[in-house]
């Protein structure tokens, strides 16, 4: 079987090469070495698309949690997912998730939950199954039935959860046949691995025990099944996998496998149940092993051996004792090509084996995560974050032409204070003694801009207002009765009419530059400024408001390019400035293009139907690793020529400190914003007012 790459898998269409980082753990849960550190953004991703993924194939709101501490892997409520991110390991993952989705859908789970007692009322069969496995007549009381519910129970619940699957399994594969890739993936970790093909075509596990048939069942989807021993050709026809659909719910899952039960049944041989007594154990004293069978002094399971005798004193053979043994029952003859395997290969098989059995219980172990990750996880959640992937072109310095280039971009829609306190990050900070500061002096600062946007409500009522134009002297139209007098001497025009213009809702999308350089009075500025368009906006009818800084930043333990939204009128009040906004500090260099590109998408869509606008404050040069130049300045002047053309009217102002701006700065400025750019003292509400005065009326 080929390895597949990540390249070949399903997901590599919505997940870029980078997405995996950790190779130390096996996605489905066997864990090869310790962790360096988990990503809780690429975490939140892989959440919210399996989770996404689950709704659309069950059509049902089924929460995806990863496993911590006290999780149950088959509570019928939510789906439970690994929390490692190995690429190989990735497709099964999702189409495990899909799986148990399918079964909190599908399956009846009372049905499982109430077996004991259906085994029960099936009295006659139970008595005759007890005296089969040596029980006396004399000897069924509670105690035996007990014992035939403890035997019967774990075979018929495997028999169940192998029909079960498969019934589910094939209503995933009619009803959203586009998640057969993920389905495929899975059944080649679990049931089409090679050593599981190996065993398959050896003739390992072909005794009349329940291992071997529940080994073989298991694996009828396998093409190298063998139908030629243990009956299961019988078998075969009872199941009708190609027909599996006529099962419409669990209850006729559980009739059907107790037919196949009671027809393996018949195949094994007795345990001798009148002899288990004498090895009871301790604790119960049932003397019975993990699947209720009779055990040894040793506490292993105890095998028919050589001769056994039978109830009325005769003796049979071992292999007669052995009812089915290897035995082609229905003439489907043995493969030529049997296998041998090694004493190592036999071990493999039990441990694939075992990973069967987990998978059939829902009992697969998984990667978890610590409730200080599942707290970050959540948070990143709830605030939106994304990663968006930019190209751009890089000029190539030592020879002509330009180099495409990627980066990644995380775009935080929503400023929480969870996000806060539990995600770390260079452009907030938390409570302590530096944090607790700087929180105050911003503080300060909203409530300057607070005031100043009062002011500036006032100056911006432009936006408020209803234009009329009166046209007289017209020839249709209402009759204008200053005129009325000239109808008489055959004059025509008499008439009038009035045109009205009264601007559409309108959005203001506010972009600051808090990069390092950025840092003081410059911040400051830009700072207060937002909140005072911030505050004038909400005194204006129909106008949102949207802020967001931008820098790049050591988020969630990687640099990275960081857009946080940390307000927005369409989601937040005034109480957002006050609590969240004055944790937003500066850090790092300076994205631009970047993080206009990355948030382009959001601001084109909020934008349609509306008056908008966009507003970039900004000290100046652009930028981030390889990204600076002639490429960046170049990039960044794509993006603002984008917007322009969408019909989003940018005002770029450039902060200055005591220290102004120098003629370089100037220079670039005008290449990336041209005629947009402003050098205004944002500090000065009249020029902020007239700026924006101005591109409001050039609406009208």
């Amino acid at each position: 079987m080929r390895k597949t790459s990540y390249s070949d898998s399903n997901s590599s269409f919505w997940l870029d090469n980078d997405f995996f980082n950790d190779d130390q753990f096996d996605m489905l849960g066997e864990e090869i070495a310790k962790p360096k550190g988990k990503d809780p953004m690429k975490l939140a991703g892989y959440r919210r698309a399996i989770g996404n993924f689950v709704r659309i194939v069950t059509g049902e709101a089924i929460p995806v949690k990863f496993q911590s501490s006290g999780d149950s892997y088959t509570d019928g409520k939510s789906v439970v997912i690994s929390a490692s991110l190995k690429d190989k390991d990735f497709d099964p993952a999702v189409g495990l998730a899909l799986h148990e989705g399918s079964h909190i859908k599908l399956t009846d789970f009372d049905t499982l939950r109430n077996l004991e007692t259906w085994i029960y009322n099936h009295d006659s069969y139970m008595v005759s199954l007890s005296e089969k496995h040596g029980a006396k007549a004399s000897e069924l009381d509670g105690y035996d039935k007990w014992w035939t519910a403890e035997y019967v129970m774990p075979k018929l619940s495997s028999l169940i959860n192998i029909i079960e699957d498969r019934r589910i399994d094939a209503w995933v594969y009619k009803n959203a046949p586009g998640y057969k890739g993920y389905y495929k993936a899975l059944y080649e970790k679990y049931f089409n691995a090679k050593i599981i093909d190996k065993g398959l075509k050896s003739d390992e596990y072909t005794n009349a025990d329940w291992d071997s048939f529940l080994f073989r069942i298991c694996n009828l989807t396998n093409s190298n099944r063998r139908l030629d021993v243990l009956g299961l050709d019988e078998i075969w026809k009872l199941i009708d996998l190609k027909n599996i659909a006529r099962l419409k719910d669990t209850n006729e899952v559980r009739d059907l496998a107790f037919e196949v039960f009671k027809f393996i049944e018949n195949q094994i041989p007795s345990l001798e149940l009148d002899k288990k007594k004498e090895g009871e154990g301790e604790g119960n004293g049932k003397g019975n092993g993990e699947d209720g069978e009779p055990v040894d002094s040793n506490g292993e399971p105890k095998t028919p051996e050589g001769d056994a005798e039978s109830d009325d004193g005769s003796k049979a053979e071992g292999d007669e004792a052995k009812k089915g043994d290897g035995r082609n029952l229905g003439g489907v003859k043995a493969p030529n090509d049997l296998e041998e395997l090694s004493d190592r290969q036999i071990d493999q098989l039990k441990r694939a084996i075992k990973k069967q059995e987990e998978f059939q219980n829902q009992d697969i172990k998984k990667t978890g995560v610590s409730k200080k990750l599942q707290r970050a996880i959540t948070s990143m959640e709830d605030s939106g974050t994304e990663i968006k992937n930019v190209e751009y072109e890089q000029d190539n310095y030592w020879e002509s032409g330009s180099t495409p280039k990627h980066e990644e971009v995380a775009v935080i829609k929503n400023f929480t204070k969870d996000l806060i306190n539990n995600v770390e990050c260079d452009m907030w900070c938390n409570s302590g003694t530096w944090g607790d500061y700087r929180i105050e002096k911003h503080s300060q600062w909203v409530n300057e801009g607070l005031r100043r946007g009062i002011v500036l409500g006032k100056k911006l009522k432009v936006r408020a207002e209803q234009k009329d134009t009166k046209f007289n002297r017209l020839r249709s139209g209402k009759i204008d009765k200053r005129r009325i007098s000239s109808a008489g001497f055959g004059i025509e025009n008499i008439f009038a009419k009035v045109e009205s213009f009264a601007y559409n809702p309108g959005i203001i999308h506010i972009s600051i530059d808090n990069s390092g350089s950025m840092n003081g009075e410059r911040f400051q500025n830009a700072f207060t400024t937002s909140v005072a368009i911030a505050k004038a906006c909400s005194m204006i009818d129909n106008m949102d408001c949207v802020i967001s800084f931008r820098a790049g930043a050591d988020f969630t333990g990687r640099t990275m390019p960081v857009i946080l939204v940390a307000y927005d009128s369409r989601k937040h009040g005034m109480s957002q400035l006050k609590t969240n906004f004055p944790h937003v500090i500066v850090s790092g260099v300076t994205p631009e293009g970047l993080c206009f590109d990355a948030i382009m998408k959001e601001v084109l869509e909020s934008s349609r139907g509306k008056d908008a606008y966009f507003v970039n404050m900004s000290d100046g040069m652009p930028y981030y690793g390889n990204y600076h130049g002639d490429s960046a300045h170049k990039h960044t002047k794509e993006q603002v020529k984008k917007m322009t053309r969408e019909g989003i009217k940018v005002i770029s102002y450039f902060i200055t400190g005591s220290y102004g701006i120098s003629e370089s700065e100037e220079k670039a400025f005008n290449a990336m914003y041209g005629k947009e750019a402003q050098y205004i003292n944002t500090k000065k509400i009249n020029e902020v007012a007239k700026s924006m005065n101005k591109k409001f009326l050039e609406l009208v």
